[in-house]
């Protein structure tokens, strides 16, 4: 009994560690798989490298192998430094999922990832693909357009649709002109401006100070800046029934043609008490620029306006006729429906929509004229007569809550349009030889295309 007692401890302790010795050979060390701590996706851009490092990571501090099943043709992997790299083509636009796996030796954790490759199109390439867009659901039947967009950074941008001319096949390009019409108006209230600077007039300075015409009502009263806000009371002879009558179609106009017609019709209202559009007023604005000069107004318009903001696709059409025509004129059957002696500085300057937006950048983004110059330039003279959002020779616009100014012009069936976007320092032209009922459909969807792109 006693030596059983004596052997008992012995085979207890042998128990005990026994247990120990079992328990400490059966319970292996915790393993933490890899993290893998990417996004769920990624952006690559077309004819950009793309490049993106895994992360990985292991608590454990074990080596870990990092394979990618998935890869398309463009992207390569590193195993070494667990790089993504490649530049993918405009063709591999279009999402492709990876799946990522980290291996510790001991256990694998795996993840997806979308690469997703994106073509951005250059701003040419959007004004291309905008003009066909909206040439073609806009205004369907459209014959053809031209735009253009001078940038802040001084770039110009072209792009056209359609065809010419009606007598041809061939296709529209950026060195076809149009007949501004009355965009001619902003070009007419630069000079105007620049002329005030010079110190020939100032613009509260009365007419007949400079241009008496006998007979003309409330003449003595008419001020400059009156006739360069549509605000003097004069008529609109081109808009008028009894304007284009006898031989219209082959006469040429005088300066006192147009004196007589606005002489015979009267005021409409007292000067600078009311506002209402004025072919007239612009003609006469014109045939001031000649008196104060001393030159024709073509000569006036070449030396202080074209000349310096280096137009040399635009002229002042003075002379055009169906046997006299204009070189490289996007034509339409009414191109040479009468003498634009009767239109004046009111709307004769043809030009391509390329030297319009160089001009309306320089003008209205401040190059050109002074701020001064600008200021009044953009000032609301017309609503706050009641009428029209209209500043000297300068409509204002606030459409799609995008304010810009410049002018619109309609004349022998072309369409033009100038636009200055202030905020976006963008200057945008648009010209047709063909009216369409949905041409501002065209004009604000580019617009709001345009801006919002840039």
């Amino acid at each position: 009994m006693a030596s059983f007692l004596r052997i008992l401890p012995l085979a207890l302790t042998s128990v005990l560690l026994f247990s120990t010795c079992s328990k400490e050979t059966t319970e292996a060390p915790i393993n933490h798989l890899p993290e893998i701590d990417t996004p769920l996706e990624m952006l690559a851009y077309a004819d950009s490298l793309f490049t993106y490092t895994i992360p990985v990571e292991d608590i454990d501090g074990d080596e870990v192998l990092v394979t990618v099943e998935g890869l398309p043709s463009w992207l390569a992997f590193d195993a070494g430094s667990r790089r993504l790299s490649g530049t993918p083509s405009r063709q591999n636009e279009g999402a492709r999922e990876l799946t990522i796996t980290a291996d510790d030796g001991k256990g694998q954790r795996s993840r997806k990832l979308t690469i997703r490759v994106v073509v951005i199109l250059s701003f040419q390439e959007n004004l291309d693909m905008r003009v066909l867009h909206h040439f073609h659901l806009s205004t369907p039947g459209l014959f053809g357009v031209s735009a253009a967009v001078f940038t802040p950074e001084g770039e110009l941008f072209t792009s056209t649709a359609g065809k010419h001319s009606f007598f041809s096949e061939e296709a529209v390009n950026p060195n076809h002109k149009y007949r501004m019409a009355s965009v001619s108006k902003a070009f007419t209230a630069a000079l105007i401006l620049r002329l005030a600077e010079e110190g020939r007039f100032t613009l509260d300075d009365k007419l007949f100070d400079y241009l008496p015409i006998d007979g003309l009502e409330y003449g003595d009263q008419i001020t400059i800046r009156q006739l360069l806000s549509h605000t003097a009371g004069l008529v609109d002879h081109l808009n008028s029934n009894d304007f284009f009558t006898g031989s219209w179609m082959i006469r040429t106009w005088t300066n006192e043609d147009i004196f007589n017609y606005a002489v015979q019709k009267g005021a409409l209202f007292e000067p600078g008490t009311d506002y209402a559009y004025s072919n007239t007023g612009f003609y006469i604005l014109g045939a001031l620029a000649e008196e104060v000069t001393g030159q024709s107004l073509s000569e006036a318009f070449q030396q202080w306006i074209f000349e310096p903001l280096g137009l040399e696709n635009t002229l002042y059409d003075d002379f055009s006729n169906r046997t006299i025509q204009i070189d490289g004129l996007a034509e339409n059957e009414r191109a040479y429906a009468y003498h634009l002696s009767a239109v004046g500085a009111a709307g004769a300057i043809v030009s391509t929509p390329a030297d319009v937006a160089r001009f309306g950048q320089a003008v209205y983004g401040g190059q050109f004229l002074t701020s001064a110059s600008l200021e009044q330039m953009t000032t609301d003279y017309g609503f706050a007569v009641g009428g029209d959002h209209y500043g000297l020779g300068t409509r204002l616009w606030d459409d799609h809550g995008i304010v810009h100014h410049g002018h619109t012009g309609a004349l022998m069936d072309y369409r033009t349009i100038l636009m200055y976007v202030p905020a976006k320092g963008l200057s945008i032209v648009l010209a047709t030889n063909d009216p369409h009922s949905q041409w501002f459909n065209l004009v604000n969807g580019l617009l709001v295309d345009i801006v919002q792109f840039y």
